[in-house]
């Protein structure tokens, strides 16, 4: 009888730890996730890359809302070279300008109508927790992901604390991991199961733009996104 009395208490033993486990992590994921939501309002400018799980390219975004100019670059990784050689090279000034480099290096300027993925587009949507193409859809995984602790480490010189999430519903199973910095609150690595690596640096500093002259006065003249 003793014996039957030590392996009852062990299963509820176990049982209540898995149970602090199921509730007490999901919800101090929750507090981080929502604490990155509110320091990602604060964005004014951000260096974002993107290697995909293929390992085929990278895409970089310098992002400066204040100026509001968006430059993107697109990086192809198979060629070997260093730096990797460059396939896309745009900058969006404001909602109006597109200017794109051209093979021989001079940059043609064009009518840019779409709003979409401008500086101003990235900024609203970010302070929102909503980019679905670069930064952590935040508001989405509040709502439909399985957050779980992981370990603490050191990203581009920024010590942060990695989060699991794994995406519950019947359209998405995603899952990977979303690194939040320790001091800033704000995200600087993501990796996902699905689109590979991301980083994000440069929070909130002036971009040093390799641009030409044409952008910067255009960039001027606009007053900016905000």
């Amino acid at each position: 009888m003793g014996k039957s009395l030590w392996i009852v208490a062990i299963l509820l033993a176990g049982l209540f730890v898995w149970g602090v486990g199921f509730v007490v992590a999901p919800a101090n994921g929750d507090a981080e996730f929502q604490k990155m939501l509110e320091a990602m309002k604060q964005v004014k400018s951000f260096r974002g890359v993107h290697v995909e799980s293929t390992q085929l390219s990278q895409k970089v975004w310098e992002v400066d809302c204040n100026r509001g100019i968006l430059h993107k670059q697109t990086q192809d990784l198979q060629a070997g070279t260093n730096p990797p050689q460059i396939k896309e090279d745009v900058f969006l000034v404001g909602s109006d300008w597109q200017y794109t480099r051209d093979s021989d290096g001079s940059f043609e300027r064009t009518k840019y109508t779409p709003k979409l993925y401008s500086a101003s587009w990235y900024c609203d949507n970010i302070a929102q927790g909503t980019v679905r193409d670069l930064f952590p859809n935040v508001l989405e995984m509040l709502r439909h992901a399985m957050i779980g602790k992981g370990d603490k480490k050191t990203v581009d010189g920024v010590r942060c604390q990695d989060w699991t999430f794994v995406m519950k519903g019947a359209n998405t199973g995603q899952k990977g991991s979303v690194c939040i910095g320790l001091e800033d609150h704000l995200p600087h690595e993501m990796i996902t199961d699905d689109n590979g690596h991301f980083s994000y640096t440069d929070y909130n500093r002036t971009a040093p733009f390799d641009a030409p002259q044409d952008v910067l006065q255009a960039a001027s003249s606009t007053g900016g996104s905000n």
